[in-house]
């Protein structure tokens, strides 16, 4: 059989497939991803990045603007996606997770259905139950920002792959352009997204280029496409100029990364070994997955130039801003579940290496997440009745800790520079758009009720200026009332110290003695 029949195949049977075997492959997709995800529903100190997502997204339905009353380098519509999440009740906990779950199994099948275009059946599915696994062991079990947007990438993808190089099919343009404005959107919800909408685009043009369509129609169509991958943050600027907040806008999107620290450091560098060797299996599998679907890289169809360079555009955004924490490799979970599709279509061995690829993921997630959930939950309930409750009126701190005790307490703030990592970190010191120890001390300066700290803190890019600030503040106003276990989400043990003002402590058991301590 040539390969261009096995392709006309497999072409056959996708557009063939009975609409209850795709509702099956969904529902598959779908009960898989709660059954991994499930473990850590409710839990309220498992991922600090998705906690202050949700902090800000509840503050916006009270009036608060992003980048002026609640500070962060993430787009606009990130926290708009959690202000919407807030709308569905609750806490918002466990309604973030259960969202992020509906988008990763969304996600998986759409990878199975691009995956379908050129892999069997039942190698596309163990590919999208693959994105579901590596989702986990990239730490995005909860709701880390690709999560959402790789939906969004995975889609834009499935679109152009359904145009003619030429664009000359009825609703090419139509298709292409939406591909586009999906991008757009991804780029909403993490800048670094504008790397795979570039892959795409470039890939566009070059296949028509390829094709032969004229200079002039190619220029109209990547002035077209630039247009309308910009119009979301176009909108959310032009916003911020009406407002008369764009310089704050500007900063916090643009600007602000390039002043960050420590981003190509020696703890960013052991990050980058951790990155590394957890997505090092994933990487295996995309590599392999390509060397037989371009036949030991000597046949390079179109849809597979695509996929590479998706592949490049995702290692990009992974290890673009440095840092290097291992949730950055999210991105490239999506082209390489595709094509690990053809890993796994191996005769003989495909099916086993699916079998060691997920086995200890699958029993991480389904097992030990729980038990961990499970401790987590009851250390952050211990923690949230020690935090006395007028924080509502006398204000919160937390200077170290997770942030989303100002949620579950419905506490106050005294600076917009709530997120734990803003002003404890030495990378953050001169990447705020404000002196980062004047911050401090004008947090101070409005004698928070209550202050969290952590002691034996096992995060090492401290900001020194900021620890002697508070700590000064601490010896001079306040007094320790309860000191609780923390979990640090990487390495080990860590302790929560709740600091009560002192004309706020009467009546108040005081632990004797206690100083501040930082690690």
């Amino acid at each position: 059989m040539t390969a261009q029949q096995f392709h006309r195949i497999t072409d056959h049977r996708q557009r063939h497939t009975p609409p209850l075997r795709w509702w099956a492959i969904a529902a598959l997709l779908l009960g898989l991803a709660f059954l991994l995800r499930s473990g850590q529903f409710g839990n309220p100190i498992k991922g600090l990045d998705e906690q202050y997502y949700l902090l800000v997204g509840d503050h916006m339905l009270h009036g608060a603007i992003p980048f002026v009353d609640l500070w962060d380098r993430k787009p606009f519509g990130l926290f708009a996606l959690f202000a919407g999440i807030r709308l569905l009740g609750g806490n918002g906990i466990i309604q973030a997770t259960i969202v992020a779950t509906l988008f990763a199994a969304a996600t998986a099948c759409v990878v199975t259905a691009i995956a379908l275009r050129s892999a069997p059946r039942t190698a596309s599915i163990l590919a999208g139950i693959g994105y579901l696994v590596a989702l986990q062991t990239l730490w995005g079990g909860i709701g880390q920002t690709p999560v959402f947007y790789n939906l969004l990438t995975a889609l834009s993808v499935w679109l152009a792959l359904d145009t003619a190089p030429t664009l000359q099919r009825r609703g090419d343009i139509l298709r292409v352009l939406s591909a586009m404005l999906l991008s757009g959107l991804a780029i909403q919800i993490k800048t670094n997204a504008a790397f795979e909408g570039a892959a795409l685009g470039l890939w566009l043009i070059w296949r028509a280029v390829r094709a032969e369509v004229h200079p002039r129609q190619v220029v109209a169509l990547a002035s077209a496409m630039i247009l309308v991958a910009l119009l979301p943050t176009l909108a959310v600027a032009a916003g911020y100029v009406a407002i008369g907040h764009f310089n704050e806008f500007w900063y916090a999107n643009v600007v602000s990364q390039f002043h960050k620290h420590g981003t190509l450091g020696q703890l960013a560098l052991v990050r980058l070994g951790t990155m590394a060797g957890l997505s090092g299996p994933m990487v295996a599998l995309l590599l392999v997955g390509c060397w037989r679907a371009t036949r030991q890289w000597r046949r390079w169809r179109p849809e597979m130039v695509l996929l590479a360079m998706w592949s490049i555009a995702g290692a990009v955004d992974a290890l673009a801003i440095g840092g290097f924490w291992a949730h950055y490799a999210l991105p490239l979970a999506v082209p390489a579940a595709i094509l690990s599709a053809h890993a796994f279509a191996a005769p003989r061995w495909g099916y086993i290496a699916f079998g060691i690829y997920v086995a200890y993921p699958m029993i991480d997630a389904i097992v030990l997440d729980r038990i961990s959930a499970s401790d987590d939950t009851e250390l952050a309930a211990r923690t949230v009745a020690a935090i006395p409750d007028d924080v509502a009126t006398q204000c919160l701190l937390t200077y170290e800790g997770p942030v989303i005790y100002y949620h579950l307490k419905n506490a106050c703030l005294v600076t917009p520079f709530a997120f734990t990592g803003h002003l404890r970190s030495s990378a953050e010191a001169d990447a705020l758009g404000v002196d980062s120890a004047a911050a401090m001390k004008a947090a101070l300066s409005r004698r928070p009720g209550t202050i969290l700290t952590v002691e034996g803190s096992l995060w090492k890019e401290r900001n020194l200026v900021n620890d002697r600030i508070v700590a000064a503040e601490i010896r001079r106003n306040y007094v320790a009332i309860a000191r609780l276990p923390h979990s640090h989400q990487e390495t080990g043990q860590e302790w929560i110290i709740v600091w009560r003002r002192r004309d706020l402590a009467t009546g108040a058991h005081i632990l004797s003695g206690k100083t501040p301590d930082f690690g």
